[in-house]
């Protein structure tokens, strides 16, 4: 086999000191290995796009020494993907045999440095690092750091990392440094914390999968799950991705079951709400959620790709699925007990358009908010919010002059959730730029403490919608 070696600084210490990339070392036999340099400068967490060219570099490293392992790499399941590594040798190793420097795997905590560890196990329980614990033997950190504005992906890349975190008998942490809602038990209950600490930085890759102390972000899902997540096509129908379907929703539910749990600002009332819905169950009731998605998400339907779907298709499907499971015989004239039945459910309907709720196909039937206690409020519901007297819409005699008191317009929640009015939530000229693209993956001013307690409420308000509408009884329709 032949291999170029010359531009992965083969064998030279100095040259691969202080550079994140992956390098191709020389075993004690003189043979070519690669593993992952990451200088202590570069901090923790790496940036997602960081994180991502280590993975595309590696992936160019492991065709180098073995042409053929890297064939469909990006389509394998974990399991496979653990056994396709050319060549790789974890980089504590790699320090055992000499072929790295030795400062680029030293302890932080040898090193004075407990800051990356307190960092992620404080905010998962709120205390301190305890240094006194070994090195977790195997690991698994989770990177909060997104490029997207909205919560739905990194949540499955999250209960999915855990799932997998558990299956292959890692320590599971979670990093919120970055994260652009802020910390992460501002939302969730804190999972129990590993039993022991976390390696220096040096150590946590994000590829191979093989590796010791493994770090998954939104950036690297396709190295990591491979293609649990997304379908090719030709293969939907197939015995062998109904297999690889199965095994993502189970990594899924296990880091649902085990993380989806609300902080304690939102728990008592989820509580209060759930008995509510348990009534209407124990009276013989049914309950079915509707999830109405605006904004820049738009259905797969060629009919409504620049649109949306209408709010009459929701609401005939729930009526539908009331009747079918009510009446199943169709018959023309119902029962009492049938009657008192429909009578006594309930639909619920969450949005991210707060529009929504006062269309008239859902204000005739027996509809009701899923929940109502964190709301997202359009320019319309704030103005008709204000008193009188600071209301320029309330009525008035025409024959006299209105004199009103000036104030800021409202701004509201319009149209749905947009990426750029995410970002631009107590920073105007960063939803500008996210609206032209220009965006920084990770801009250097951290948002303002007004910025993240606004995003903290659209967050708050989706999780709670989430979890009322996953407790329908009958389903829940989405579009």
């Amino acid at each position: 086999m032949s291999v170029n070696l010359n531009q992965y600084n083969y064998g030279d210490q100095k040259s691969t000191a202080g550079q994140l990339t992956p390098v191709v070392v020389a075993d004690t036999r003189k043979k070519p290995k690669w593993t992952v340099s990451i200088p202590q400068s570069a901090g923790f967490p790496l940036r997602p796009s960081q994180y991502a060219d280590i993975c595309a570099q590696s992936e160019s490293i492991i065709q180098q020494l073995d042409p053929s392992a890297v064939h469909n790499h990006l389509h394998m399941s974990p399991s496979q993907s653990r056994r396709t590594a050319a060549g790789f040798i974890d980089v504590q190793e790699a320090h055992d045999q000499g072929l790295l420097p030795t400062a680029a795997v030293r302890s932080n905590f040898e090193n004075g440095d407990t800051r990356q560890n307190q960092l992620v196990e404080e905010n998962q329980d709120g205390t301190k690092s305890r240094q006194n614990d070994a090195i977790c033997e195997k690991s698994l950190t989770f990177t909060m750091e997104s490029a997207d504005a909205g919560m739905g992906k990194t949540l499955l890349g999250l209960w999915m990392a855990y799932g997998l975190a558990r299956e292959e008998g890692r320590a599971f942490f979670i990093d919120d440094s970055n994260w652009a809602y802020g910390r992460y038990d501002t939302f969730f209950r804190p999972p129990p914390l590993p039993p022991c600490r976390l390696p220096p930085a040096t150590q946590r890759l994000p590829c191979p999968h093989r590796t010791r102390h493994l770090v998954v972000s939104t950036s690297t899902y396709q190295w990591v799950f491979g293609d649990l997540i997304g379908t090719r096509s030709h293969e939907h129908h197939s015995h062998k991705e109904l297999t690889r379907k199965r095994h993502a929703i189970s990594l899924a539910r296990a880091g649902h079951d085990a993380l989806f749990h609300l902080s304690d600002a939102d728990a008592d009332y989820l509580s209060t709400r759930l008995e509510e819905l348990d009534s209407v169950h124990s009276k013989g009731g049914l309950t079915i959620g509707l999830h109405v998605r605006r904004g820049d998400r738009h259905p797969w339907e060629a009919q409504y790709l620049d649109s949306y779907i209408p709010p009459s298709i929701y609401s005939n499907t729930a009526q539908s699925i009331l009747i079918d499971h009510f009446n199943p015989s169709n018959t023309t004239v119902l029962p009492q007990e049938v009657s008192s039945q429909l009578s006594a459910s309930k639909i619920l309907i969450a949005s991210d358009d707060p529009e929504i709720y006062s269309t008239p196909e859902f204000t005739s039937m027996n509809i009701e908010r899923a929940q109502s206690h964190i709301l997202l409020a359009s320019k319309a519901n704030l103005d008709a919010a204000l008193p009188d007297s600071v209301n320029p819409l309330s009525s008035h005699d025409p024959r006299e002059p209105a004199f009103t008191k000036f104030v800021e317009p409202n701004v509201g929640w319009e149209g749905g959730f947009f990426a750029s009015i995410f970002w631009g939530l107590g920073n105007a000229a960063e939803g500008r730029a996210a609206a032209r693209g220009l965006r920084e993956e990770r801009p250097e001013t951290k948002p303002s403490e007004e910025t993240l307690k606004l995003r903290e409420y659209v967050g708050r308000a989706y999780l709670l919608d989430l979890k009322v509408l996953g407790a329908a009884k009958g389903g829940v329709i989405c579009g």
